[in-house]
Parts: C-alpha cells; sequence; structure tokens
C-alpha cells in the first residue's frame, strides 16, 4: 500500500503531530522506549521517505541511527533492522562518509557502487513500510500507559 495511503502510517503521524513526538539528538535518550519507538520510526521513515539514507544522516537523525537498530529490533521489526544496519554499514557513523564534516559533500564522492546499494536498502525499506507500521502500532498498543494517546487511536485501522 502506499505511504501515503496507510492508514495506520497517517494515525502514527497525527500522533506524533499531536502530542509533539518529534525526536532530536539532544532528547533521544531522554525518551522512555515507547516514545522512542515512536519518534525514533516517525524521523526513520519520513526522512528515508522523503530523501533517502542520505537525509537521514545527513541530519541529526544520524547521532541516534545505531541506537535506531536497537529500537527496531526491541519490536521484532527485523527485517527494517538488517535494512539499517546495513545502510550505517555503507554510508552512516562510522564510514568515511558518515564521519565527513560534510555529509552531502562526501556523499558524492561515494563510489557509484555504495550510492546504488544505498537506493536498494532505501526501496527495501519502502517496502517493508506498511510491516513495519503495524509493528510500530502493535507495540504501542501493549505500552499505551506509557504514552499519551486519544483513546480512538487504539482502534487498529482496517487496511484496504
Amino acid at each position: 500500500m502506499a505511504y501515503e495511503s496507510d492508514p495506520i502510517a497517517g494515525k502514527l503521524n497525527d500522533l506524533v503531530s499531536s502530542q509533539e513526538y518529534y525526536v532530536t539528538s539532544a532528547n533521544f535518550d531522554e525518551l522512555n522506549a515507547v516514545e522512542q519507538v515512536l519518534g525514533g520510526t516517525w524521523e526513520l521513515v519520513n526522512e528515508v521517505y522523503n530523501g533517502g539514507f542520505t537525509q537521514y544522516f545527513l541530519n541529526s537523525s544520524r547521532d541516534h541511527a545505531r541506537s535506531m537498530v536497537a529500537v527496531l529490533y526491541s519490536i521484532d521489526a527485523h527485517r527494517a533492522t538488517t535494512i539499517l544496519e546495513s545502510a550505517i554499514a555503507l554510508a552512516g557513523p562510522g564510514t568515511p562518509w558518515g564521519d565527513a564534516d560534510n555529509y552531502l559533500t562526501a556523499f558524492n564522492f561515494m563510489p557509484a557502487d555504495v550510492k546504488e546499494n544505498l537506493r536498494k536498502l532505501e526501496r527495501d525499506l519502502y517496502d517493508e513500510l506498511d510491516n513495519l507500521h503495524l509493528q510500530v502500532f502493535r507495540f504501542l498498543s501493549k505500552h499505551r500507559d506509557q504514552i499519551e494517546a486519544p483513546a480512538d487511536f487504539w482502534t487498529e485501522a482496517t487496511t484496504q
């Protein structure tokens, strides 16, 4: 299903916006585990959806990219975990590009095969979005006492 028409993605986006569960590199470690799942996953998905892993690693989100591996693993999002781990290994923190002072300039000098592999990982993440959103929703449902959400949020949206 297209990301824009996924009703669960819509519910998650509305919750992040209404409750301001935005992640910054300064506050990520201060969030509880449930807030990290919601805010961190929302950030990962939207950064990659809007500008690929290049945008995700260019912005402050790269500061907690490694922490997001554990967050995704904690909700049993194993495929998304593997995709993020692979992207980090190619172009994230700890790589010549990910540690460059100017990531965008460094990205432009990446070998073509690295760029292509990164794009493939982006497509793999897009293909995983419906499942990832459902995993996030179900995790939040199990831990609803740890996050503020309107009562109608907890009704699982039906997908078409």
